[in-house]
C-alpha cells in the first residue's frame, strides 16, 4: 500500500469521525423535539427501536437497489438522493440515542448547555466506531438502525413523547424548591 492510500483512508476516517457528530448536533438542533422524543425511546429499551428499524432499513436498501438497478444514469442520483435522506432521518434518532448516551455522562454545564449532553454523546459514540470489527460491523450498523427506529416510533406519538421529554428535560435543568420565572416581552 501506497503512502497516497494510507493518507487517503486516514482522511476519510478522520472527516466521518467529524462528519458523525456535527450532523447529529445538526439534526438535534433543526428538531429538537424530534430528536427529545427519539431520545425518550432510547432511554427506555434500545431493542424496541432496533426491530422497528431494521424493516425500514431493509425497505430504504431495496428500494435504493431497485432505483438504481432499472433507472440507470438517473437511478443512480435517485438512490443518492434517497440514501442522503436517510442518513439525516436516521441522524435525527441516532441524535436522540447519543443524547441518552450523554445525559448518562452527566455534566454540570448540562443544566445551561443542554446540546452538551448531545456533543457528549456523539464524541463518545463516533470514537467507538473506531473499534475494529465491533465498532466497523456492529455498533455502527446498530446505532443507525436504533436511530431509525426511535426517530420512527417518535414520530407516531410525538406528542406524548413531547410533553414527557420536555419535562424530564425541565426536571433536570431547574432544582428542586426554585423558583422559575419568565420574562414576557
Amino acid at each position: 500500500m501506497l503512502m497516497a492510500d494510507t493518507m487517503a483512508i486516514f482522511f476519510v476516517v478522520l472527516g466521518l469521525l467529524l462528519a458523525f457528530p456535527s450532523l447529529w448536533l445538526l439534526c438535534y438542533g433543526l428538531w429538537p423535539d424530534a430528536s427529545l422524543a427519539a431520545s425518550a425511546k432510547t432511554d427506555k429499551n434500545i431493542l424496541k427501536p432496533f426491530l422497528v428499524g431494521l424493516p425500514v432499513t431493509a425497505v430504504m436498501l431495496v428500494m435504493a437497489a431497485a432505483m438504481k438497478n432499472l433507472l440507470g444514469g438517473l437511478g443512480n442520483i435517485a438512490a443518492g438522493v434517497l440514501v442522503s435522506i436517510y442518513v439525516v432521518y436516521a441522524g435525527t434518532g441516532v441524535a436522540g440515542l447519543a443524547t441518552t448516551i450523554g445525559q448518562r455522562l452527566k455534566s454540570q454545564s448540562d443544566a445551561q448547555q443542554p446540546w452538551r449532553a448531545t456533543l457528549r454523546g456523539s464524541v463518545v459514540l463516533a470514537l467507538t466506531y473506531l473499534l475494529p470489527i465491533l465498532g466497523w460491523f456492529v455498533i455502527l450498523p446498530a446505532s443507525i438502525i436504533v436511530g431509525t427506529g426511535a426517530v420512527t416510533m417518535s414520530l407516531f406519538n410525538l406528542k406524548t413523547d413531547k410533553v414527557a421529554a420536555v419535562s424530564e428535560v425541565n426536571d433536570r435543568r431547574v432544582p428542586t424548591g426554585t423558583t422559575v420565572t419568565a420574562d414576557l416581552p
